[in-house]
């Protein structure tokens, strides 16, 4: 309950309400393992979109293949830093999703 919760709560809200993206909720982890659909935006390699989304956005993410998942659709955020940090991340993470539609 409490803080972790309500941001847990918050970020999984987020990352679900992007196009394309999915994720279970965690029931212990401080972290999400979001999965997105890679054929929808273009994405070949889980890396240069992490690498992406730092460049452009400024947010560092660990691709789902730094954690030995075997598919290039996955990727990790934690879910630690308070509301108004965490809000900011979620809106450049939107952000960079949108604009991998609108060039496609």
């Amino acid at each position: 309950g409490g803080r972790l919760l309500e941001q847990m709560e918050y970020a999984h809200q987020r990352i679900t309400s992007i196009p394309g993206l999915s994720c279970v909720k965690p029931k212990g982890a401080l972290y999400l393992f979001p999965k997105v659909d890679i054929q929808k935006y273009g994405i070949t390699s889980d890396l240069e979109m992490i690498r992406g989304i730092l460049r452009q956005k400024r947010i560092l993410l660990v691709q789902g293949t730094g954690f030995n998942w075997p598919n290039r659709d996955h990727f990790r955020i934690v879910f630690l830093p308070n509301l108004i940090d965490l809000k900011a991340a979620m809106d450049g993470i939107e952000s960079y999703f949108e604009d991998l539609l609108k060039k496609a």
